[in-house]
């Protein structure tokens, strides 16, 4: 099923109406909607198309007589008609509000197949769609026309004809019950030719397969009109040759990417062994993602970092924060970017190795510039204070990724930009995986078979790539980090 269009910034105004006011809020709603259905608008509506299913005024029902015997469907019509929400929608025409005009065109339609009918068949709508307002989302207008709006309309009162609503239920019913979460459209279920498939289970599955496919299978919708005289497995069949020529093509635009990391790219636990070796300070940025590749990457790397020379791993973490996790073990005693398992691992397999672990951060969070200059100050300090104590001392130091940027086209230094002006030797890495944020390298990452680390002084092609972040003062590109892990997302 197509997603209904969200709805643009200047439409998300929201409306003053008071939850408490009860039934004179309701009044209120049907007195506006009455209102703007006078007779001096009526002409002007029909010249503009206005929807009618040929009920005469008189013959149109009593609202409040209605309501007040049957309060449940008076919340799901103001649902539906979208006076229930929060959302103001652009004139149809520049001229009538949508939810007055689906107001009225539901009273056509309680003229025309009674009251129970059009109840049951909101009642039934709301069932398949989980909630009347969602049902009410998909009645709005892609674009803010009468053609547009009577289309959805149309739909709408179609089902209320004898059996249509029927076949429709059937169809949904069976689609749940093979475990299709979505709902059907109004366009889907007025088609009669595609309900038919759906009672055929190898149809039903097909359909289910093609609309769980993700967003190419709406590009292949939008470029196939023909779609529609399909059958669900013909057009299942169509869309995987579509997605096998939408692949050759990204591939062709991958393959620059792919050969340089094809060419430069190392298994990430031994790049960094071999960083560690050269370094006294291995700075690992992550994402901060909770369901991110990192911290079980990290557990798992300890041992060998520690036998690359790491003897100490500091965490951006106040030291005081830390000895409450250590005592309590309890993850939620950790900053909310680290309550996974796999970090309280990493730490339990530092220390095991031999390595100590201590929390360096000061606690100040980045409320603002100043703060956040003087958190990275007070972590090289720090990292800095350990490595002067012994010059066997070295350091994995674990936190998020601008901490190690590069970040001297700025006004900001990170913790990494501090050591290095202080002649600390220091590897910097970073994340790349499904956690970052979208990028032609998180893309193209898909086409790798298994985890990979790159130098980005082999990789000027990726070095050059922007990373899409928000908040800093400087444009990041993957050059802004010596090394770059980069973790292909989990294959279904």
């Amino acid at each position: 099923m197509a997603n209904p269009k969200k709805d643009s910034p200047e439409q998300a105004q929201e409306k003053s109406l008071d939850p408490g006011a009860g039934d004179s809020a309701r009044q209120a709603l049907s007195a506006e909607s009455q209102e703007r259905t006078a007779p001096n608008q009526t002409a002007e509506r029909n010249r503009n198309g206005a929807f009618t299913l040929g009920v005469p005024k008189e013959k149109e029902p009593d609202l409040g007589g209605i309501f007040k015997k049957d309060p449940e469907f008076e919340r799901r019509f103001f649902d539906m008609t979208g006076e229930n929400g929060n959302v103001v929608e652009r004139p149809l025409g520049g001229l009538f509000a949508p939810d007055s005009y689906r107001n009225q065109a539901f009273r056509q339609m309680m003229g025309k197949y009674g009251t129970e009918r059009v109840k049951e068949t909101f009642a039934a709508l709301e069932q398949m769609g989980k909630k009347a307002e969602w049902v009410g989302h998909g009645l709005r207008p892609d674009e803010p026309t009468f053609a547009e709006q009577n289309k959805k309309l149309d739909q709408l009162a179609n089902l209320m004809r004898p059996g249509k609503l029927e076949a429709a239920q059937s169809a949904d019913k069976l689609l749940k019950q093979d475990g299709f979460t979505k709902t059907l459209s109004f366009e889907q279920m007025n088609d009669e030719k595609l309900l038919k498939h759906l009672c055929d289970p190898a149809q039903r599955k097909a359909f289910i397969d093609f609309h769980n496919s993700g967003s190419l299978a709406g590009a292949y919708l939008k470029e196939n009109p023909n779609h529609k005289d399909l059958s669900p497995t013909q057009n299942l069949e169509a869309f995987r040759k579509y997605q096998e020529k939408f692949d050759d093509k990204e591939k062709l635009k991958a393959k620059p990417y792919l050969d340089e990391i094809n060419k430069a790219g190392e298994d990430p636990t031994k790049h960094l062994s071999d960083a560690m070796r050269k370094s006294r300070v291995l700075m690992i940025g992550e994402q901060h993602s909770l369901d991110g590749p990192m911290h079980k990457f990290g557990a798992e790397a300890m041992k060998d970092l520690r036998a690359a020379g790491a003897t100490h791993l500091a965490v951006e973490i106040p030291q005081s924060q830390l000895d409450k996790y250590n005592k309590s073990r309890d993850l939620k005693d950790l900053p909310e970017a680290y309550q996974t398992n796999d970090f309280g691992k990493m730490m339990d397999n530092a220390r095991s190795s031999g390595m100590k672990v201590i929390g360096i951060d000061n606690g100040t969070g980045d409320v603002n510039a100043a703060a956040a200059q003087e958190r990275d100050n007070f972590m090289a300090k720090q990292i800095k204070q350990i490595l002067d104590s012994n010059k066997d001392n070295k350091v994995v130091y674990w936190s998020g990724m601008m901490h190690g940027a590069d970040t001297t086209s700025g006004a900001y230094r990170s913790t990494a930009d501090i050591l290095r002006s202080q002649k600390v030797a220091i590897t910097t890495t970073m994340e790349q995986s499904s956690a970052t944020p979208s990028d032609d390298l998180t893309y193209y990452a898909k086409h790798l078979d298994k985890p990979t680390a790159i130098s980005t002084k082999k990789t000027p092609l990726i070095a050059g790539t922007e990373v899409p972040r928000l908040g800093n003062d400087v444009q990041e590109r993957y050059g802004m980090w010596d090394s770059v892990l980069i973790f292909p997302p989990k294959r279904k």
